[in-house]
């Protein structure tokens, strides 16, 4: 066999005989061609139209050119990965590799300007032609530019105040094989969805254990609680408490792409097809290993799933690490904003295409004004399966540590909650890909998996409404740290009260205790400031006598404050309970913000005992400047019809129910709320087509469902068995 080398001059003389060569094969007068363009008259026809083979059949060669011009592109770097060859484009645009075998290969093609291209399992080929992408500056780009300039800059983003796309969430524990336990890492909660009445999460999975976190020479060892984990995943009836099923996607065989760890979940639902994609890790799992985006395909929620053979999102492979050290921040050359890390998958579809949103981390990723260098990109492919390409506008944002993406308005909201100078955001872009500041986000959970409703939503905040994170403990109990999975839901902001409305100060208070004795901010009770009161804890309690004018509904609001998760706060009014609200976690004790119970109380006039109690879980819980009691007007049954398919009245089913109630007929999305018969919310929301309602947890009796729209309110009676 001719082994044909690697210089210039030989390189080229080849791509020039390879031409030659297609001149024979293509013409039965080749003898006479080939005879022409070299001058060798005295070959045997046989031997060289064999040689020619052996060339053609071995030999990588092509042009590279802009796609928007087609103009050849010089300069472009060609690499033929697998044999570590390496060639420049010439003015022409043209390349050439010869290789010894017919095996598959990968061909990368990278010029700063342009967008890299990797073309992998190809086998040797001629007369390719490359066509690079020029990269398109993201608005978000032009931005990060622009906070470079300096510190000041930097951390002065000047984020939209804008209530409409503003978000805030509070967070509380789950129930069920969810329940905290450190004997378990559940973390990276993928979106929930319903399906046929249940609810359904995948998450990271595994067994707690030490996390090295690269501190050790041992490549067997455990490096991150994420590490060595499946995709496990679990079903709820309500959202609170939670059923673990078990395995969905388990690691891959010994020398696979995804023998280390599969984690990080997304769920997509398409045409009755359901799609997890996930992160994978090949062993050994060190400081520069370059991880991939998989997928995973079924028919069912509950499996099987069938693994996709290859992955679909890979690192940006252009930048170059520095020899004689094992460090991800030592490299010659960084390459693009994701030439380390794909993380974070997170697919929507989008504009009649699939929208793959990734966060990506840089090789020699470098700290801005203390924060970490982390921009998202997007890879859209016309399949859900693929292939995905990565779209010329990236990266499309300047901060985010994780990826949470919704639909809205024909156009992909997102939340910024970590790392970067947008951090603590709320983002659009009408085009999917140029995303501008809308509001301010706060008490952000970590790795956000929300509720993906079947209908978009009528605002802006609407896709986040509740969902499941995860959060870090380092307790003790495992070294390194363990996690659990909690439901976070959006808090709205709530309007003050009418300036008719009862005002109860906190500080007020007539008698204060602790009857559980639990004292150890040292008051047997609360402690009363110029404010309000403060140095709550667990069980504590205020009592206040309030003379009520006028007997009806009334709306309670409190104006409270809690940097605590798990904080909770009861009244009780002439010893009966009326009301039990979750506080949120706002960050502070003092940055008093109003909160409202979700029903309407029952008060009859005169002169009442009213108790406060502190009745979260936490030894901490909250601190108050006031509480509100506001009358309205008691919302009558006999309201108009609105539209439904064929102006058809509330159709209920089943009804009497058990566990779920149906609107047969609804036609658009509307809100809900259920009153029993004394007049009291007890359940409300917004709900759709095939969109059923959970009343499981209602007592058994008689209650009203009101369904509001544009048009007017619909009521109807149903039985809760």
């Amino acid at each position: 066999m001719l082994t044909i080398g690697l210089s210039f001059s030989t390189s080229v003389l080849l791509f020039s005989l390879s031409q030659v060569c297609f001149r024979i094969v293509d013409d039965v007068s080749g003898y006479i061609y080939f005879s022409k363009y070299i001058h060798v008259k005295y070959f045997n026809y046989f031997f060289v139209f064999s040689f020619c083979l052996q060339i053609t059949a071995q030999t990588y060669s092509g042009t590279v050119t802009d796609k928007n011009t087609g103009l050849p592109i010089t300069g472009a770097t060609v690499t033929l990965v697998e044999t570590n060859q390496q060639v420049t484009t010439l003015a022409n645009g043209e390349f050439l590799f010869s290789v010894d075998n017919n095996a598959e290969r990968t061909l990368q093609i990278n010029k700063g300007s342009y967008v890299f291209e990797d073309l992998r399992n190809l086998t040797p080929t001629t007369n390719l032609v490359v066509q690079l992408r020029p990269k398109i500056k993201s608005v978000a780009t032009a931005r990060w530019e622009n906070y470079l300039t300096g510190c000041e800059v930097y951390n002065n983003p000047n984020i939209p105040n804008d209530p409409l796309w503003n978000v805030q969430f509070s967070e509380s524990n789950l129930d069920g094989d969810f329940a905290p336990d450190a004997t378990y890492t559940r973390r990276d909660p993928s979106a929930v969805i319903q399906h046929n009445g249940l609810y359904y999460v995948w998450y990271t999975y595994k067994l707690s254990e030490t996390s090295t976190y690269f501190r050790t020479n041992n490549i067997n060892d455990n490096v991150f609680p994420w590490d060595y984990c499946d995709v496990y995943y679990a079903t709820s009836v309500d959202g609170y408490q939670w059923k673990e099923q078990g395995v969905a996607v388990s690691r891959g065989t010994s020398g696979s792409f995804d023998d280390r760890s599969v984690f990080t979940p997304e769920i997509f639902v398409h045409d009755s097809k359901f799609y997890l994609i996930y992160q994978a890790v090949k062993h050994p799992y060190i400081e520069r290993v370059k991880n991939t985006v998989a997928m995973a395909v079924a028919d069912s929620p509950s499996g099987p799933w069938t693994k996709l053979s290859e992955p679909i999102l890979r690192p940006t492979d252009n930048g170059a690490w520095a020899d004689n050290s094992t460090s991800r921040l030592d490299v010659i050359e960084k390459g693009d904003f994701d030439s380390h890390k794909v993380h974070d998958p997170c697919l929507r579809f989008y504009n009649n295409k699939f929208y793959l949103y990734y966060k990506g981390e840089r090789m020699g990723e470098e700290r801005y004004c203390g924060e970490r260098e982390i921009r998202w990109g997007v890879a859209i492919a016309d399949n859900p399966t693929g292939p995905y390409i990565k779209s010329e506008y990236n990266p499309l944002t300047t901060s985010g540590h994780e990826v949470s993406v919704w639909n809205y308005d024909n156009g992909i909201a997102i939340i910024q909650k970590l790392d970067g100078p947008e951090r603590g955001s709320v983002q659009f872009a009408s085009d999917g890909l140029n995303f501008e500041m809308k509001g301010k986000a706060s008490h952000v959970p970590d790795a956000l998996g929300i509720f993906r409703p079947s209908l978009e939503g009528e605002n802006p905040t609407s896709g986040v409404s509740w969902g499941l994170a995860h959060e870090l403990k380092w307790d003790g109990q495992v070294q390194g740290g363990w996690m659990h999975l909690k439901r976070f839901d959006l808090v709205k902001e709530i309007e003050a009260p009418s300036p008719n409305a009862i005002i109860i100060e906190a500080e007020d208070f007539e008698a204060t205790k602790n009857e559980d004795g639990y004292t150890p901010s040292g008051y047997d009770g609360v402690n009363a400031t110029n404010i309000g009161v403060n140095f709550v804890n667990r069980q504590d309690w205020m009592e206040f006598t309030v003379n009520i004018p006028e007997s009806g509904m009334y709306e309670l609001t409190y104006l409270i404050s809690t940097p605590m998760n798990n904080a909770n706060v009861q009244m009780l009014i002439d010893n009966t309970v009326l009301a039990s609200t979750l506080v949120p976690n706002n960050g502070a004790w003092d940055d008093y913000r109003f909160l409202r119970h979700n029903a309407l109380i029952n008060i009859k006039s005169g002169s009442h005992i009213i108790r406060i109690l502190a009745n979260g879980s936490n030894d901490w819980q909250w601190n108050m400047d006031k509480f509100y009691l506001d009358k309205k007007e008691a919302l009558g049954l006999s309201t108009p019809d609105f539209l439904l398919k064929n102006n058809k009245k509330l159709n209920l089913h089943p009804n009497p129910t058990d566990t779920f109630l149906n609107i047969a007929n609804l036609e658009s999305q509307v809100h809900y709320q259920i009153f029993d018969l004394l007049g009291k919310v007890i359940k409300e929301g917004k709900t759709g087509p095939h969109m059923p309602l959970n009343v499981k947890k209602l007592k058994n009796g008689l209650y009203v469902l009101v369904a509001k729209s544009q048009e007017g309110n619909q009521s109807a009676l149903f039985v809760k068995k």
